[in-house]
């Protein structure tokens, strides 16, 4: 056999194994645009030219994107230039970013997260402003089996053990059934060049580590370790699926994710750690693409069980989470850093409004419990000059109320005009602490009652607008229970 008939057929075997790969996981479709995420390596030319083989034969278009991390200086600028070449040569769009890791360093993570977080934001910003519906990086088996021991090592839990999945939202991996070896006997069998990355020889990465020290010895003892690895990530995935399937079908609404925040019902989060540290766990990486560690969630679920019902559990500079509370009961409420929510000191309970029956609410941050229920004309008339009562009208259709404490601004519109909470509470002569304890029960932004009665038995202040008249038959009380 002539050495060119030889190597031709080394790539015919790898392109057909990773095209039986894309079709048996649904990786590409036709008519799709995808980016290629590269660096210059061996991995990255191996996709390259994989890709631009099936690319006429899948009915797909591609484009690079390159971060030059401008971490090792002339090195970085060469895996530039090599990636110029290669799309000029081959008639791709390419599409390059550089970004001084060194100079914008984050020291809550180390550089090879903030590379990898920073590399994943700009394929997503390039996708989006080019229209590329799938995003491609060139991991393989090697990797896969080299980021399960990292877990394992490092500490995870059964979805880390998972390790590299051939899809997670549009990013895939069409590489996942090669290994290095194969990678590797590929391009020398084809001539085709890289660059290498003089950093990926030091043994101070934890991955480099595991990939020159840690693995290279198991194997030595232990000839099916990769076969043992891969078997725990595939058993891993199975349990991880039927845990999935099983918690849907027993909470259904466990998650609800509007306008960047994510709610976890307040049911698994009443069951225990097993279910709480799933269902967190589970959140935060479906709408955060951010897996807690271990220690992050115990310290969350300690503080949720704590017996108040708005308060702050974690911050940090990407994320943060509450407990907060509504008709339900108490929720977990995970948003991104950037919204600025009410501190620990302003506190708030929904309650929708009851058709029927009665609703008791324990306000924890003032030590009372109220019953919050529809009633008739007559009950309003015999407790209307009791201050431990409050009663609204209802003729307005208002779903859904709110009882919380003041805030700046806070005002109520009374017969006479509008009036400041501020001096409503001052006219009760209140100290400062007192002040604080006073509830309000609100419409959106709109103060419909002032209700100290509740706290200290004084009189109470409805809003004109929602003042109850002989005529009312829809009539909400509000009394302590």
């Amino acid at each position: 056999m002539s050495p060119s008939k030889a190597y031709s057929e080394t790539m015919d075997r790898i392109v057909s194994k990773v095209r039986d790969f894309i079709a048996r996981h649904s990786l590409i479709e036709p008519d799709e645009r995808v980016l290629l995420c590269l660096s210059a390596g061996k991995d990255s030319m191996l996709l390259f030219h994989v890709l631009d083989a099936l690319r006429p034969e899948l009915g797909f278009a591609m484009g690079v994107f390159h971060l030059n991390h401008m971490a090792r200086g002339a090195e970085s600028d060469g895996d530039e230039e090599h990636l110029v070449r290669l799309a000029e040569a081959h008639d791709v769009p390419l599409h390059i970013e550089r970004f001084d890791f060194a100079a914008h360093r984050e020291k809550s993570r180390s550089f090879e997260e903030h590379a990898r977080a920073k590399r994943y934001e700009l394929a997503e910003a390039i996708s989006a402003e080019h229209g590329y519906e799938k995003i491609a990086t060139a991991h393989t088996a090697s990797d896969h089996v080299e980021t399960i021991l990292m877990r394992v090592l490092t500490g995870t839990g059964i979805h880390g053990l998972q390790g590299i999945r051939p899809r997670r939202d549009r990013i895939i991996r069409p590489l996942l059934p090669l290994t290095s070896d194969e990678v590797y006997g590929c391009l020398k069998a084809m001539g085709i060049p890289w660059q290498e990355d003089s950093s990926n020889a030091s043994a101070s990465h934890p991955r480099n580590f595991i990939r020159h020290e840690i693995l290279p010895l198991a194997r030595s003892r232990f000839a099916a370790a990769d076969e043992a690895l891969q078997s725990l990530s595939e058993q891993a995935g199975d349990a991880m699926s039927l845990i999935g399937q099983t918690i849907a079908k027993l909470y259904p609404r466990m998650f609800e994710y509007s306008a960047g925040d994510l709610y976890i019902e307040a049911g698994p989060l009443a069951h225990g750690w097993p279910l709480f540290a799933y269902a967190v766990s589970e959140g935060m990486r479906r709408y955060f693409n951010r897996p807690p560690n271990g220690k992050m969630l115990r310290e969350l679920y300690a503080k949720y069980r704590v017996n108040r019902s708005n308060i702050k559990l974690y911050r940090d500079s990407a994320i943060c989470v509450d407990k907060v509370y509504d008709s339900g009961g108490s929720r977990l409420r995970i948003s991104e850093a950037s919204k600025s929510y009410a501190c620990p000191d302003e506190w708030e309970y929904r309650i929708d409004a009851p058709g029927s029956g009665r609703t008791r609410v324990r306000l924890e941050e003032i030590g009372v419990t109220i019953a919050v229920e529809i009633v008739d004309n007559a009950r309003f008339r015999k407790f209307v000059k009791n201050n431990g009562y409050v009663f609204i009208s209802m003729e307005k259709s208002v779903k859904t109320l709110y009882i919380r404490n003041r805030r700046k601004g806070d005002r109520m519109r009374t017969e006479r005009g509008t009036k400041k909470i501020k001096d409503l509470l001052i006219e009760r002569k209140l100290d400062e602490r007192s002040k604080e304890r006073v509830p309000l029960l609100v419409a959106g932004s709109e103060v419909i009652a002032f209700m100290p009665g509740l706290v200290f038995d004084i009189p109470n202040r409805v809003s004109a607008d929602f003042l109850v008249d002989k005529n009312a038959e829809k009539v909400l009380s509000v009394s302590k229970n």
